[in-house]
């Protein structure tokens, strides 16, 4: 019988609802259950989910001898020990040099031979969406570091789901559309559904024109936003939407330096420059 199980379906086919009733099957009989996630966001989705370089130690630099950094008669070699589940969503973004330190860091605890040390293990996600990313990595590098190229994908009983349960019926179309992209069906060049680029000239008038700035509450600017994609563009809309309101403009200037001795860097990093750079998070 497999212990080792990878969940496959495009987003809105019921991942995250298999994951929760699996883990409160497990817990609900008194036995432990991990959940992981290779982001942080996709472990906020899941029952007392953590990341899983929290969980394993995974190291941040790997390579195809790594080890986990968790050390044997430890609370989290127990926590590990006692699982009678490990569920791991998101699988396909993470390297495949990750499974295999945990492959290894299971083993080494259980002392058993047995893909991830014998312990039943359910991966979890979608192969359209985002591979490892690999700096500075060709086609062939990035292909070649997921885990479904190596020969541990051998071990795994592959279980698909196909239908869309979050679309709703007038949406049904674009989740196909979605699928066929997915799937590499859609040729080399991607044709967009029309209402993804609605003409829009003035994104602000569009979304604010109910709006009377002077006497605006937050309750009214609630549910209200602007997406885009850079950085320079929000920076603009924001300072349009500043317009509008009513008040004073007040400029607070910043003093901008380098925190180092060394002569080098204060030529390299001069003031100009800095006073150029807007870090993501921080005031323009």
């Amino acid at each position: 019988m497999p212990k080792c199980f990878f969940l496959d379906g495009p987003a809105g086919t019921g991942k995250t609802f298999v994951y929760s009733t699996l883990l409160h099957a497990v817990r609900g009989k008194g036995d432990q259950a991990i959940a992981v996630a290779s982001t942080g966001i996709a472990a906020t989705l899941l029952s007392g989910g953590r990341t899983a370089h929290s969980i394993f130690k995974i190291p941040l630099t790997l390579n195809a001898t790594s080890t986990c950094n968790l050390k044997p008669n430890t609370s989290e070699a127990k926590i590990l020990l006692d699982a009678k589940v490990i569920v791991w969503d998101e699988a396909p973004m993470t390297h495949v040099h990750a499974f295999l330190a945990v492959d290894r860091l299971l083993k080494d605890l259980t002392k058993c031979d047995e893909p991830f040390g014998g312990k039943i293990i359910l991966l979890g996600g979608d192969f359209r969406q985002v591979l490892p990313v690999i700096l500075r990595g060709s086609r062939s590098l990035t292909v070649s570091s997921y885990i479904k190229k190596h020969r541990l994908w051998s071990d795994f009983f592959v279980m698909k789901l196909t239908e869309n349960m979050r679309a709703f019926d007038s949406e049904k179309e674009f989740a196909s559309w979605l699928l066929h992209v997915g799937e590499g069906e859609s040729g080399e060049k991607i044709q967009l559904p029309p209402f993804c680029y609605p003409e829009i000239q003035d994104p602000v008038q569009q979304l604010f024109s109910d709006i009377d700035f002077k006497t605006v509450t937050p309750e009214e600017l609630k549910g209200r936003a602007i997406l885009t994609v850079t950085n320079d563009l929000s920076m603009q809309i924001n300072n349009r939407v500043l317009e509008c309101m009513p008040g004073n403009e007040v400029i607070y200037g910043s003093i901008d330096n380098i925190v180092s001795n060394d002569p080098q860097d204060q030529l390299a990093y001069t003031e100009e420059f800095l006073n150029s750079l807007t870090p993501t998070g921080m005031p323009p």
